[in-house]
């Protein structure tokens, strides 16, 4: 019966560890990628503030007519101009005064596209879609009540000024006159902007945009994607005291609260625009075309003002983040697992951090990381093998038990459990490791899913940390561990059940590891070879003992 316990616990730990990466963490992501994607109606109209009348006493003044709808911007030739900082280098399109393209510098921020290794790029828009920070007037400014098919984000603009460190567009976008300037930061990652709105004749609003665009026929993240990073791209906000990301299920959202930042989760990566004080509406909105969102601020104007901001457009490395006291690392999404994993996620990357300044190797800290782990839970273990070697010693009495008792096994397991009973010996004792380790391997999981620290990090001839071993030695050389590590272990009283935990636990197990990144299987195998160590020496250390008897 406590046999039968063994298997059961055993196949239930390999069952929980395949759907808690595959149902808790992997299955929230595919679903929100797939909204992404999925073709929707043109965006809900923004509804726009009421004009409030003008009262003069003893005069009754007619509300004025709003500004007529702009027509489609007649087409002019694009002018592009660069900025550069030694992390990225942004290009801004005279088409809207906006960004049309921003690239990462560096080794680390690469992607292979089509074959070719490309520079990490962060904007991406739709065809005819606007460009990011581009800006859509209320209808009472001359714009239209449709976020996804106003012409005015598109309007052609003049480029005034523009050196190595700046540029500034002019122009009319509906009703309303529009300069815009753009500077180099002296922060890591970082832009300073800065939008002038005069012509403001009636209340109303301005929306300045941020959009994405990820194509309906891209691949699907999943549990056996092996690590792959697609460029996922989800409109995120912060709001209030709460961060908010766009599921898709409606053409419009508005999120309450005054916003601290709005922008884009690119995975490894976040697009933020940072209010210079926290103000107006949050939205989130489809584009026209399949696959387009966006995520935007919308910010209440009466009269002439400047909307100044900061943007951000870089890696998720906590540090930077935390830099801006906006709660900005809320842009790092563990899943549906945060309220579990996030805190531990956090502590095990804060360690790893510190193995990297010793050791000047991922690889290195990941193994560091399993070393510390191990010799935290060392108590439990020693008492866990303690218990494994008490059932090793009533292994000759099973046997015999098996003889006497033949294939009833109802009755073998009655036997063998008071068996244990009598020399108080728990067979359930060898689990309690490994039911410690699962949080940590979880953990781990999200923290090589979302920390742009071990993104791209290469270990002996593995070029990425984040993603499976690509010709999978360390799932194998794991497997054969897990094998070894079971063969090493009392075996139980029914030989089928015996054969299972021996051949098909492993064997199932590296089933699993073989698309995980490879970070993962490299603490599973060191964890197991270090068990496998432990094991060898505490039998060696304890004097041989005579057989049990019953």
């Amino acid at each position: 019966m406590q046999d039968n316990r063994r298997i059961i616990i055993a196949a239930l730990l390999s069952i929980l560890i395949f759907s808690a990466w595959d149902f808790l963490v992997l299955r929230p992501d595919r679903e929100r990628a797939e909204k992404a994607r999925k073709a929707a109606p043109p965006a809900a109209a923004v509804t726009p503030a009421k004009p409030e009348p003008r009262p003069s006493p003893g005069v009754k003044e007619p509300a004025p007519a709003p500004a007529p709808p702009p027509s489609a911007a007649a087409e002019a030739p694009e002018q592009t101009v660069v900025l550069e900082t030694p992390e990225l280098e942004a290009t801004f399109s005279s088409h809207g005064g906006a960004l049309q393209k921003l690239t990462l510098k560096g080794r680390k921020f690469r992607r292979q596209r089509e074959g070719k290794d490309e520079p990490v790029n962060l904007v991406h828009v739709g065809p005819g879609e606007p460009y990011a920070l581009a800006i859509a007037p209320s209808p009472e400014l001359g714009g239209t009540a449709d976020l996804a098919s106003d012409p005015a984000p598109r309007t052609p603009m003049r480029v005034v000024s523009h050196d190595a460190r700046s540029v500034t567009f002019e122009g009319r976008v509906g009703g309303l006159g529009v300069r815009k300037r753009f500077a180099v930061s002296d922060r890591p990652y970082e832009l300073d902007g800065e939008i002038a709105i005069s012509g403001v004749d009636r209340p109303g609003a301005v929306t300045v945009l941020y959009p994405s665009f990820q194509a309906t026929d891209a691949p699907k993240p999943g549990f056996f994607s092996g690590g792959e990073v697609f460029e996922t791209e989800v409109p995120v906000c912060r709001a209030g005291d709460k961060t908010e990301r766009y599921g898709g299920k409606e053409a419009l959202e508005k999120v309450p609260g005054a916003v601290k930042w709005i922008g884009l989760d690119q995975h490894y990566f976040v697009s933020a625009l940072i209010p210079t004080s926290p103000e107006g509406e949050c939205l989130f909105a489809r584009g026209r075309t399949p696959g387009a969102s966006l995520a935007a601020l919308r910010v209440p104007v009466d009269q002439a003002r400047s909307i100044g901001f900061k943007l951000f457009t870089g890696p998720k490395q906590l540090d930077l983040l935390r830099g801006y006291g906006r709660d900005l690392d809320t842009a790092i999404d563990y899943g549906s697992v945060t309220n579990l994993f996030a805190f531990f996620a956090r502590i095990l990357l804060w360690v790893m951090q510190k193995f990297y300044v010793l050791a000047k190797s991922w690889g290195i800290a990941i193994i560091l990381l399993t070393v510390l782990v191990k010799a935290l839970l060392y108590p439990l273990t020693y008492k866990s093998m303690q218990s494994m070697q008490e059932m090793r010693k009533l292994q000759p009495e099973i046997e015999k038990l098996k003889a006497k008792l033949g294939d009833d096994k109802e009755k073998l397991n009655l036997a063998v459990m008071q068996l244990y009973q009598q020399h108080k010996v728990n067979p359930l004792g060898g689990c309690l490791p490994m039911l410690l380790q699962m949080p940590i391997w979880l953990a781990l999981y999200a923290t090589l899913q979302t920390s742009v620290e071990l993104y791209r990090e290469p270990f002996l001839w593995i070029q990425d940390l984040t993603q499976m071993d690509p010709i999978y030695v360390l799932p194998l050389t794991m497997g054969a561990s897990s094998f070894i590590m079971q063969k090493l272990s009392p075996q139980p009283a029914d030989n089928a059940q015996a054969k299972m935990l021996l051949y098909f636990m492993p064997a199932f197990f590296t089933f699993i590891m073989l698309r995980l990144p490879a970070g993962l299987t490299l603490y599973i195998l060191v964890n197991n070879l270090l068990s496998i160590a432990q094991q060898q020496w505490m039998m060696r250390k304890q004097k041989p003992a005579e057989p049990a008897k019953a």
